[in-house]
This record gives structure tokens, sequence and C-alpha cells, in this order.
């Protein structure tokens, strides 16, 4: 997975085997539609319930695809999570959005990347 950053906004461009598991090859986002970015160590926020359509699940190896929850769709691409009902992952990007389609956008992402994305964002 690469995440790209330009003035206007920011595009996700996941490859090979990662357009299979979540079943979609790009997500754009406007910059003007990010509510907030941000990185965290240790990912367990997930909503109340979640129900995924499309995507795969591999307990323990693997979340991918669009969930739809009580607040609205949010798109997942996390590896290792620990846990079944309210599993946790580690070094997890989360984009906030007010987009109808994806609320947030919850990634395994690079330390070193995801920092670079967060302060991309806080240039405003």
């Amino acid at each position: 997975m690469i995440i790209t950053t330009e003035e206007d906004g920011l595009c996700v461009i996941l490859h090979g085997r990662e357009q299979l598991w979540a079943l979609r090859a790009k997500l754009q986002i406007n910059r003007d539609d990010i509510l907030n970015i941000s990185f965290v160590g240790m990912f367990d926020d997930w909503r109340k319930w979640e129900v995924r359509m499309p995507g795969a699940s591999i307990p323990g190896r693997l979340l991918a695809g669009s969930y739809w929850t009580e607040e609205g769709w949010d798109f997942v691409y996390v590896v290792n999570p620990r846990g079944f009902v309210k599993p946790k992952a580690d070094n997890v990007l989360v984009i906030e959005t007010d987009q109808t389609r994806y609320k947030r956008i919850i990634l395994s992402y690079d330390t070193a990347e995801a920092k670079r994305i967060v302060a991309w964002w806080k240039k405003k």
C-alpha cells in the first residue's frame, strides 16, 4: 500500500493481494473532506457494531474492506489484529472524513510514513 499526498488531497493505492482482499484499488480523498489524521500505536476504537461488506477477514491475520457501522462506512486494511470481537492493532493511521462513502479510513501503516502524512495534514 502506498499513500501519496498532494496539495489538494491524498490517495491510498492498494497493490496486488491488497486489492483482492479489500475489493478496492484506490481511495482518493480531497483535503477539504479530511477532518483529522492521526497515527496511533495501538488502535482499538471500533464502533459499537460493524458489518463487513464487501471485504475479507482472517482472524489474527487481516481485516480488509468496507465496514458498515452505526456512524457510517469505514474502510479498513489492518494486518495482524489481535482479538476477534473487538480487535486491537498496532501502528494504525486513522483518516477521518466528512465524506458520505467513508467516515473513517483505518490502515496499518509504516510509522515513519504515517508521521509524514500526519505532518502533511497539519501543514494546512
